[in-house]
């Protein structure tokens, strides 16, 4: 059975809808802690181990809960500090961002942190600066390629399998999110949102698909996706929204977010049951190995 990986972009949905709704940032609020211990309770149940992508501002406000995540097993890896579009940065301020967030997990872990997540999975094309700074930063893999046409995050030209690119800095192995090529068509599978529109059916014919192709399939979740409640903005959110005549878009934003998210859980919990899932970091460093025994074995 081929092995996948489950990743979880850990960053407080009221933070950051208070933010697109109003442009002021606020902390992160405790929902982020109950949302993750919902997820983490659902993860030891089905004796499974991810690869959490943490906001920076996330642990500096609940370094307890990055500590728990850590020592519930799971790895832990950046999502950058402020959750800000690398699309909308230049190199020296993704640099401060990340660097932020590498001293903080670390120190938080004790251990290093191998891998990376951009927010929105915003890194645009393959040669994309980011690639070069998150060498020299000591990551050792990302994971923010789509391989997707058609939609605003998308690489179409991008690799299906994982990969490698080459920076100044060193080499970055670069874990694409899953997709499943259907004739002609090729459609997002990775969670998300994804888990909630497409049929649960679909989605195990998707991975075993996959699973027979011996592919690694890259998986994302969010832990608000697995609160039993209904998330809504802060009453200063809405007031904001009145004033400023966002009124519908904060209403429409609400009702995609709340829209069946109760069946990610539930499709994720039967896929569980049926295939391997594992941290991130634990395909690189079983790819990094078996790369080091065909290396040795050519020079013999």
């Amino acid at each position: 059975m081929t092995v996948h990986a489950l990743t979880i972009d850990l960053e407080d949905w009221h933070q950051l809808f208070h933010k697109r709704l109003t442009a002021e940032v606020i902390r992160p609020t405790p929902t982020v802690v109950d949302t993750t211990h919902c997820l983490l309770d659902m993860l030891d149940e089905a004796d499974v181990r991810a690869t959490f992508f943490v906001l920076g501002n996330v642990a500096d406000a609940y370094p307890e809960l990055v500590r728990e995540v850590a020592q519930r097993g799971h790895e832990v890896g950046s999502h950058t500090y402020s959750h800000e579009l690398i699309s909308l940065m230049k190199p020296t301020a993704f640099k401060a961002d990340v660097e932020r967030s590498l001293f903080k997990l670390q120190v938080l872990t004790g251990e290093p942190i191998l891998g990376f997540r951009a927010p929105e999975f915003s890194v645009g094309h393959l040669r994309h600066w980011c690639f070069e700074i998150l060498a020299e930063l000591g990551f050792r893999y990302d994971s923010s390629v789509f391989p997707l046409s058609r939609v605003r995050y998308g690489i179409p030209e991008a690799p299906r399998d994982p990969f490698t690119i080459a920076t100044p800095s060193g080499m970055i192995y670069e874990y694409p999110l899953a997709t499943w090529d259907v004739g002609r068509f090729r459609l997002p599978v990775a969670g998300g949102s994804y888990f909630r529109l497409l049929p649960g059916r679909l989605l195990h014919r998707a991975l075993n698909d996959i699973d027979a192709e011996e592919r690694t399939a890259v998986f994302y979740f969010h832990p608000y996706e697995f609160y039993p409640g209904w998330l809504n903005p802060s009453w200063s959110a809405w007031r904001r929204s009145l004033r400023a005549s966002n009124l519908k878009f904060a209403l429409s934003r609400i009702l995609l977010h709340n829209f069946r998210t109760n069946l990610i859980g539930q499709r994720l919990k039967s896929l569980m049951e049926h295939f391997k899932f594992v941290p991130l970091g634990d395909i690189y460093r079983t790819t990094v190995r078996g790369q080091r025994r065909e290396h040795e074995h050519s020079r013999e």
